[in-house]
């Protein structure tokens, strides 16, 4: 045990001295401890023993020996807590650790202290309480995994959804709202209304509708409207509106959702029948919520969340009446075998089970519903995994829309339905396979490499883009006191540079044996990514810095295609690394055949090194400005823990370009050499 441990119980607060017990009763009302840093000794009250589980005779110094008790994160912060407070001057130690108890279970703790200084300022002891915060973490956990179904269900919502203000511009659309209206993104339908699109004649009838619904505040459900358009033939949806209504009681518009039919009502005309389901996404926390909760409540289909046992745990009113049910509290702990024929049951059961083993769902699919004791319907069916906020397939969750009036009238039209399947089919795997992608690009942890005498540490921060981004980084550990380390760029976003990655990816294990020779290293990539080009017919280009520090041989190789130079942490100064020109190569991917070559340099005077995508270094604000390495190396140049230069570096570069207006990714790796 590092120190003493003493122990004092509520009734014997009288032996404390008068100081000691004065800075304890202003910490806290809940349990006291007094440590003594020169001494090493901690004294603790009878509420903190029992907050632990110890007796008086057997519990640790838990601040002299975290590592034991903590976890990392805890660990870490109480030495940056310590820090504050003993060189910065702060006069509150102030954490949150999660301890482990001696049952063995892990407890959060919220702990506030106050330093008692000698004559020279040092920090000599610091007394203070400790509350136990399970609870809240608990629950902070629960409202995360609530955030995780709702964005869940918004990603997936076969609609178009969005919102109009007072004079009926948009303010909030969907990606396929934006694609329907011949635009590339969201944002550019924002401050448009249907008279930029629609011929005048159809936007004035759209107008003087949602005029009414505002002025009356009586939404319409399941509206077709014939849409025409300027610069393309005809269109028709189902559109249901409603009044948005915000938390001041005031009206602030109308919110929307519309699924195009223009196939079936062709089909009507024509007999033939054809759907269009699109993806939705939305963001935003509290107002998002209240608008996420409206259109589940008002859409015209069945939503559902089912648990791995098919059961509802979560419905939205329209599937409760579907199942003759007054409220969707009613199917809650209830499955299809309660409702359906055995047959019907045991598919959808198969079904489900195929989608919980795989993650793969079932997009698009007409499906005929057989129950026990009424006449068959039949659904246009979509049904997903469903992921919790770690990732987890906990479940299914679907969304169903009645078609037994169509499908009754136009049963044979087989190949029609067939068509529609395969579309929607290959458009969910694609989407979930770019999402896959995105998702394994960043290392979850970075090995600390060391020859026994000093050590490299990484540090990492990605912040994901809006859209599907190319920027990823990797460590590769090499022999004893050797690591490599690539920053890469793939030019673009979108599913394209996400396919590019996941390539680059596997050919970074095939160049494995190559990893020590930098140059060597980014030759092999360049010449498996031009032949997987070749062979897919894809033309793109990903730019990339590979480096190896040997540690044994005190020296760094480098080697650069087409990538920014890393801020490098000197002895003597921060600046930008300039690599001599032939070790400075083209883009991988531009130039076939190109042989790279690296530059060897001794590490000895580098202290840190931070590699960066574009995207940190040509943000731009509002008067169209770069951030630049100027604005980086006066971030860097402050130093701090590796962690926090990355957290304020990444967070300049935001409110720089704009806070939450900034779309690209940021993507950071830094390394230094600790003894």
């Amino acid at each position: 045990m590092t120190g003493d441990v003493v122990f004092l119980e509520h009734n014997n607060m009288a032996s404390w001295n008068d100081d000691r017990l004065e800075l304890a009763l202003r910490a806290s009302r809940e349990g006291i401890w007094d440590w003594d840093l020169v001494e090493k000794t901690i004294h603790y009250s009878a509420r903190v023993l029992r907050f632990l589980g110890y007796k008086r005779d057997e519990v640790p110094h838990f601040f002299e020996e975290r590592a034991e008790h903590m976890d990392a994160d805890s660990v870490a912060a109480v030495d940056e807590a310590l820090r504050r407070v003993c060189q910065e001057g702060e006069d509150l130690f102030a954490v949150e650790p999660q301890v482990r108890t001696k049952k063995g279970e892990w407890k959060w703790f919220r702990v506030r202290g106050t330093p008692v200084r000698d004559e020279l300022g040092k920090v000599i002891r610091i007394a203070g309480s400790l509350i136990d915060i399970s609870k809240r973490k608990a629950a902070e956990k629960e409202l995360a995994e609530e955030r995780a179904l709702i964005q869940t269900l918004m990603d997936n919502i076969p609609m178009n959804v969005y919102f109009k203000d007072t004079a009926s511009r948009f303010v909030m659309a969907n990606l396929p709202t934006a694609q329907k209206m011949g635009l590339e993104t969201p944002e550019q339908l924002l401050d448009k209304s249907d008279y930029d699109f629609f011929l005048a004649e159809h936007a004035e009838k759209t107008r003087e509708l949602e005029r009414q619904i505002m002025e009356t505040r009586r939404g319409l459900a399941d509206l077709t409207e014939h849409e025409k358009w300027d610069d393309r033939p005809d269109t028709w949806v189902k559109s249901t509106k409603h009044p948005w209504v915000g938390s001041d009681g005031e009206v602030k518009g109308i919110f929307g959702v519309t699924s195009d039919v223009s196939e079936l009502m062709r089909a009507r005309e024509e007999q033939e029948q054809t759907a269009a389901e699109l993806h939705v996404r939305n963001s935003k926390i509290e107002e998002e919520r209240q608008r996420m909760r409206l259109i589940i409540d008002s859409v015209p289909m069945n939503v559902y969340f089912k648990n791995r046992d098919h059961q509802f745990v979560i419905a939205n009113h329209s599937i409760a009446r579907w199942f003759g049910c007054e409220k969707p509290e009613e199917l809650y702990e209830k499955s299809d075998r309660d409702f359906f024929s055995e047959e019907h049951a045991r598919i959808a059961e198969e079904d489900e089970n195929g989608i919980m083993e795989t993650g793969v769902p079932m997009v698009g699919r007409v499906e005929r519903e057989t129950w026990s004791g009424k006449n068959d319907t039949w659904v246009m069916t979509s049904k997903y995994p469903w992921r919790d906020s770690e990732g987890d397939i906990v479940g299914t969750f679907g969304v169903s829309s009645d078609v037994s009036e169509l499908m009754l009238a136009q049963r044979d039209l087989t190949d029609v339905a067939e068509r529609l399947q395969e579309k929607n089919q290959e458009m969910a795997e694609e989407l979930s396979l770019a999402r896959e992608v995105q998702l394994s690009l960043i290392p979850e942890e970075i090995p600390e490499i060391s020859d026994g005498k000093r050590t490299i540490k990484f540090s990492k921060l990605y912040q994901s883009a809006r859209d599907l981004a190319g920027d990823f980084f990797e460590v590769i550990p090499l022999a004893e006191g050797r690591v490599g380390f690539l920053m890469c760029d793939v030019a673009g976003q979108g599913v394209r540079s996400a396919l590019i990655v996941s390539m680059l990816r596997g050919l970074i294990e095939k160049q494995a044996e190559s990893a020590g020779d930098a140059g060597g290293f980014l030759t092999g990539l360049n010449e498996g990514l031009d032949h997987l080009l070749v062979e897919s017919g894809v033309g793109i280009r990903a730019s990339a810095f590979y480096g190896v520090v040997d540690l044994a041989k005190d020296e760094i190789q480098i080697s650069v295609a087409g990538h920014p130079n890393p801020v490098t942490v000197f002895s003597d100064g921060t600046r930008q690394l300039v690599p001599p020109d032939f070790a400075r190569g083209p883009a991988l991917g531009e130039n076939s055949g190109e042989k790279y070559q690296a530059v060897v340099a001794p590490l000895k005077g580098v202290r840190r090194m931070i590699c960066f995508t574009d995207g940190v270094r040509r943000a731009t604000n509002a008067m169209g400005e770069e951030f630049g390495v100027g604005r980086m190396l006066e971030v860097i140049e402050r130093g701090g823990p590796m962690e926090r230069v990355l957290d304020q570096l990444a967070r300049n570069v935001v409110e720089f370009a704009g806070g939450d207006d900034f779309k690209e990714a940021v993507c950071l790796l830094g390394w230094e050499v600790v003894k």
